[in-house]
């Protein structure tokens, strides 16, 4: 109905048949289709709130994915515009009514969402069920009329609250909090057996001691943030990132209650600060120190990503650098499991394989080896040390298997179908592993609990008095509230007969009715907090709480970085150098060991930044033509101002007439360069079956009749690699090392590295060699 009142505006302001179908397809796009991806790859719905997230989403894509995102809303403004433009002036009001229709329905929402439901039976509160009965543009009409019914209550909740507040500490020990990411039981994955058991054995058994309790956290597959704010801060978290597009103010979290009563709070995460909105969300919530990507050294990288073994390694260090007089809050964030699940090879080696093969299964179980090892390492060292600490681990949400999340499936857990037939599967998809160390206790049993529960069970093992949060009330700390949750829309908490899931069929029962109850005012109180943190909190008595408290970020701890190789190490005056594609800007590669902080790259005079992730990062320079003068010219690395490392110098020819570097003016230094080699080049495979390789010199020479030290972009594809390909490179009879990760195909410039007895091998995931190539240069033979 929406899209043909849309439809219909656009036909009286002139719309041709082709006006009318770009703009019904950019409508069927943003209303219909965003939902079927979202729904398939992390098993919700899209909601308004998503918006706030496409930085977040971009800023851990990989480029190719990024291009294909920015290209595609482009293209749908394009469509828009056109589907939108007018045949005259004079017919104007109507495109602009149009355009102007989902913003009049979305305030009107409240208005409207009463009617519908006065109309049309109520639905059960599952996202997916409410999306497939009403369509993509009212289900996110409700979701924010229903956001404004909770609202409405605020009030009334908020007068009931006791005013009278101060917390006493009776055991002043040191807490650590882990947020394990993606970290969740390979074993629920019962279609497949494992070599060995994905969990370190020592984690296992820990596990087991503590009577294998296990947190339920409120998102599938992703918005680790959202479990974040669940655990800080005692409240449900809403359906989009609370971080970067609800939080406004100050509140009394965790972090900022412990701070309240001496303790010096740090949070650790070893990425981007403003990843998520963390660089003034943890402010808000009360830590005091924030250390992030530029606070730690990048030694030890799986993909991307800090390998948790160094993390941990690194926290314990800014550990020992705190206060002795005063205990602590250390909540630290890992990332090495996160997706695509990738492992340095060369470090890590496969550990675990599976029956029947699966490459991301497989993927993933490494992963989880690997990750539950280091934190075993992790908590012997904090146990040695630290007997008496409190120690809380927990995984943040269960693994995405995309394109279709079949390995679920295949393991009989229904995470497709709606409404969901029971419980089970909403706790399979949930439930994460949690560990709860009480000091010298050791793991203790908690059974399985809501993820905005463990606040309060922190605080009574602590002994503080009362217990809780400040704003939370005796009924939000009750037995109920510790065996409730709400996931994917679905209220589910525990009974005599076993967990279900508060629908038509359980809405009555008394345990329903106050579960549903629970959250409606956990929800309200959250609503509160977050839109108007300062009032709500003097509604509670609690304005001292609502002041801001200061926050540092990646304290100065030094810059550092270690080159193992840099190139292009020549060039020629007035040309571009390594030439990126798209921008057609000059830069230099650096292949680094490690790197810490924000160091610049400097040739001669002029400087630029060190930027990119991974052990191959670039400095990219401002215009194409970067030396204008022949000459050698001194290669640098600079923290500040000060010099930090000394590469050695790049050679810069003068320009022949002919476009080439001029040999005659520079003496011997030019007399056996040879010559240039640039252009396609030939792929000479290896058993490469359906392997595709192309490849294109951007710099090289000729030495006699064979291809040397050259930079070649390549680019590659293979049907079979729907989980990732690896490009491993082989120097003669050298071990073969890795260079290059993607998707089925990639692309990837080399260094300055590249002959004719270099081989190129790609494999998928799991090591099964798909193909190799050399390169040779036509124009060399």
């Amino acid at each position: 109905m929406f899209a043909l009142c849309f439809l219909w505006l656009i036909k009286r302001g002139g719309g041709t048949r082709a006006q009318i179908v770009a703009a019904l397809s950019v409508w069927i796009f943003v209303f219909q289709l965003t939902h079927v991806v979202k729904l398939s790859a992390l098993g919700v719905p899209a909601f308004f709130g998503d918006l706030s997230a496409l930085g977040v989403l971009m800023s851990v894509s990989a480029p190719l994915h990024v291009a294909l995102l920015v290209a595609s809303i482009v293209l749908l403004l394009l469509l828009l515009a056109f589907g939108l433009w007018p045949a005259s002036r004079k017919q104007m009001l109507w495109p602009l009514a149009a355009l102007s229709m989902p913003f009049a329905l979305y305030m009107l929402a409240p208005w409207q969402g009463r009617l519908v439901d006065a109309l049309f039976p109520s639905l059960p509160g599952d996202y997916t069920t409410h999306l497939q009965h009403r369509g993509g543009v009212q289900f996110l009409l409700d979701q924010h009329a229903r956001r404004q019914a909770l609202a409405a209550r605020q009030g009334d909740l908020l007068q009931r609250r006791d005013a009278a507040y101060a917390p006493r500490l009776s055991h002043r020990r040191n807490v650590h909090l882990v947020l394990l990411e993606t970290f969740w039981d390979p074993h629920a994955f019962g279609a497949f057996e494992f070599s060995r058991d994905p969990f370190d054995p020592r984690f296992r058994a820990l596990l087991d001691e503590g009577g294998s309790s296990g947190v339920l956290t409120p998102h599938f597959g992703h918005l680790t943030a959202n479990a974040e704010f669940e655990v800080l801060c005692g409240l449900p978290a809403a359906h989009v990132a609370v971080f970067q597009s609800r939080m406004t103010g100050s509140l009394p979290c965790l972090p900022r209650l412990l701070r309240e009563l001496g303790y010096q709070t740090l949070a650790s995460h070893s990425n981007h600060a403003d990843s998520w909105g963390r660089d003034r969300a943890y402010g808000w919530m009360g830590f005091a120190h924030f250390n992030a990507y530029d606070s730690f050294v990048r030694d030890d990288l799986d993909g991307v990503f800090l390998n948790d073994g160094s993390f941990y390694r690194q926290n314990r260090e800014a550990i020992a650098g705190l206060s002795p007089g005063a205990p602590y809050f250390n909540y630290l964030v890992t990332i090495s499991s996160h997706y695509p699940y990738r492992q340095n090879p060369e470090r890590r080696p496969a550990l675990v394989a599976t029956t029947p093969t699966n490459a991301a299964v497989e993927d993933y179980a490494n992963a989880i080896a690997y990750s539950s090892a280091a934190f075993m390492d992790w908590l012997a060292d904090v146990r040695r040390t630290d007997p008496d600490a409190l120690i809380v681990a927990f995984g943040d949400h269960a693994p995405t298997m995309p394109p279709d999340q079949r390995p679920y499936s295949q393991s009989g857990i229904k995470i497709h179908a709606r409404p969901f037939e029971d419980a089970h599967t909403l706790l399979s998809m949930s439930r994460t592993p949690l560990l709860f160390i009480d000091g010298r206790k050791g793991a203790v049993n908690v059974g399985t609990v809501s993820l905005e529960y463990l606040p309060v069970l922190i605080t009574r093992a602590l002994g503080i008095q009362p217990e809780g949060l400040p704003y939370l009330t005796d009924d939000m700390e009750s037995a109920r509230a510790a065996r409730s949750a709400r996931f994917l829309g679905n209220v589910i908490t525990l009974t005599d007969e076993g967990w279900v899931i508060c629908g038509p069929q359980e809405g009555e029962s008394q345990a329903c009715l106050e579960a549903t109850e629970l959250y409606d005012q956990k929800r309200s109180l959250r609503d509160a907090l977050l839109a108007r943190p300062l009032q709500t909190l003097e509604l509670l008595g609690l304005e001292a709480l609502a002041q801001p408290t200061e926050m540092n970020i990646d304290a100065p701890n030094g810059c550092l970085i270690d080159v193992q190789d840099w190139g292009p190490k020549s060039a020629v005056a007035g040309d571009h150098f390594n030439r990126q594609t798209g921008s057609g800007l000059s830069a230099t590669w650096l292949r680094v060991a490690r790197v810490q902080g924000k160091p610049r790259l400097q040739i001669g005079v002029m400087s630029a930044k060190v930027e990119g992730a991974g052990d191959v990062l670039a400095a990219v320079w401002p215009a194409p033509s970067v030396i204008k003068d022949a000459g050698e010219y001194p290669v640098r690395v600079l923290c500040g101002e000060t010099e930090v490392a000394t590469l050695g110098t790049m050679t810069v020819a003068a320009p022949s007439l002919n476009g080439g570097a001029d040999s005659s003016s520079h003496g011997e230094a030019f007399e056996d360069v040879g010559r240039t080699v640039t252009g396609p080049l030939s792929v000479q495979p290896e058993d490469a079956g359906s392997l595709q390789v192309s490849a294109s010199a951007l710099s090289g020479v000729c030495r006699g009749d064979k291809m040397e030290a050259a930079v070649v972009e390549m680019h590659w594809q293979h049907p079979e690699g729907e989980h990732g390909i690896r490009v491993m490179v082989q120097q003669g009879r050298e071990t073969p090392k890795l260079w290059s990760e993607s998707g089925p195909q990639g692309t990837s410039i080399t260094g300055p590295w590249v002959n004719e007895d270099v081989r190129f091998i790609f494999t998928n995931s799991t090591g099964h060699k798909l193909g190799a190539v050399k390169l040779m240069a036509p124009g060399c033979g």
